[in-house]
């Protein structure tokens, strides 16, 4: 379960790697990630605002700090991890910790193959 994170500080990239499992510090981050999400999508009828993004995104760079360690800061995360894949990365370490199945996930966004008539 080696889940690794690139981060670029000082004009040089550095690859953390966790190969533990999440420990109960990193359920309580990832459980405070969750709830800022729910609050944010829960309404059918309302966007996020600036405010509610600045809060998940900074939720998840205390909690990808945290969870990779090292010396690695909150601020290291913010300013020195890509928008695209290394979000991608944070992500999949609170669903980790959280105990979600993302392969489950991947399989509802296929369409059937073989649709009940």
């Amino acid at each position: 379960m080696p889940l690794e994170l690139n981060v670029k500080t000082k004009d040089k990239t550095a690859t953390y790697t966790r190969d533990q499992v999440p420990m109960l510090e990193n359920l309580l981050d990832a459980l405070e990630v969750q709830r800022l999400e729910i609050e944010m999508f829960s309404k059918a009828d309302h966007q996020p605002t600036a405010k509610e993004n600045k809060a998940r995104i900074d939720a998840l760079a205390k909690f990808a700090a945290k969870f990779w360690g090292h010396g690695l800061t909150q601020k290291d995360v913010l300013s020195g991890v890509s928008s695209v894949e290394g979000l991608a990365q944070i992500e999949k370490a609170v669903a980790t910790t959280l105990g979600m199945d993302l392969s489950a996930s991947d399989e509802e966004d296929e369409p059937d193959k073989d649709p009940k008539k």
